[in-house]
């Protein structure tokens, strides 16, 4: 069973966003003319903890999603680093080195925003210059940014499976009168579209920050977790 992402309404730092692109046109691959990122918080814990004023209790997240394995990550970033940005614009190349799968949901849009030509590495970039591209697009060129974001989604999309993912959280009261609290973690999902009309979903986890959500207005909740509290994610054989 998957995780379903629930997204929070806008709560300081918690954000939704989608973002749709044309894509360019290959015949060596099959190719994904249009993408759409969106990006927020979904509910990691089905069990609400209700902790006193002061007191610490422990929320438990054992769930499956799917998802990219860190070594499917890995790949990904290797395969950037063909690309025209990574080979020319130093800052982007600094951002995909010290990629992490830590903060695979943030980076990965970051990725995408620089491949197809926002210039900047969030997914909210609120421009791109892909269209005034597309006619310059040279399939045959493995450095284009074009060809290497195509090549990313396809090994998203073939790579994708079943992950286990567990924490141990701490929740500490801060409230007088005590009101459920769930866990939430950033969660990142690319849409795919090739020019056939089939798509293709892929979610990423960010495992770090948790979030502790209010449960009952779904708005960041006044209690606090534990500093460092991270998912552990291990492949589902």
């Amino acid at each position: 069973m998957s995780i379903r992402v629930y997204l929070v309404p806008d709560a300081g730092f918690l954000h939704a966003a989608n973002r749709r692109l044309v894509g360019a046109n290959t015949s060596q691959n099959q190719t994904f003319q249009n993408f759409e990122i969106q990006n927020g918080y979904g509910t990691a814990t089905t069990v609400s903890v209700s902790p006193g004023y002061g007191a610490t209790v422990n929320a438990q997240i054992d769930i499956q999603v799917d998802t990219v394995s860190e070594q499917t990550f890995n790949q990904i970033i290797n395969e950037v680093k063909n690309s025209s940005s990574y080979q020319n614009n130093s800052s982007f190349k600094q951002f995909v080195d010290q990629s992490s799968y830590s903060a695979a949901a943030h980076v990965s849009t970051g990725i995408f925003g620089w491949l197809i030509g926002g210039g900047g590495a969030s997914y909210n970039n609120s421009h791109s210059n892909i269209t005034n591209q597309i006619n310059q697009y040279n399939s045959g060129s493995a450095s284009d940014d074009h060809t290497v974001a195509n090549t990313v989604a396809s090994i998203m999309v073939k790579n994708q499976s079943k992950v286990h993912v567990t924490a141990n959280v701490s929740v500490t009261g801060q409230l007088l009168v005590p009101s459920p609290t769930v866990i939430a973690v950033e969660t990142t999902t690319f849409k795919f579209q090739t020019a056939t009309g089939n798509t293709s979903s892929v979610t990423m986890l960010n495992q770090t920050p948790l979030v502790p959500v209010d449960a009952s207005n779904n708005t960041v909740s006044q209690n606090t977790i534990a500093p460092g509290s991270k998912l552990t994610l291990s492949p589902i054989s």
